[in-house]
């Protein structure tokens, strides 16, 4: 089906076009981002302690073979 031509009176002229609409509010990135940055957030909170634990762990057990080896004890 074609299109009717869009008309121009002769007052519209030359003058520039009139601004786009403004766009909407992006409120799903948003969203999407806060729901991020809490999630990282919380999480680490919560996740410390076990990440703390588990890394005192590891250097301990570290420092315990380093030992074995260097003092030649068991």
């Amino acid at each position: 089906m074609a299109r009717k031509p869009q008309m121009v009176s002769l007052e519209d002229f030359g003058k520039p076009p009139p601004p786009p609409p403004k766009a909407p509010f992006p409120v799903v990135a948003y969203s999407v981002f806060i729901s991020l940055l809490l999630f990282i957030l919380v999480g680490g909170y919560f996740a410390y302690d076990w990440m703390r634990n588990t890394s005192l762990a590891y250097w301990n057990k570290s420092g315990e073979i380093a030992d074995q080896g260097r003092f030649n004890t068991k």
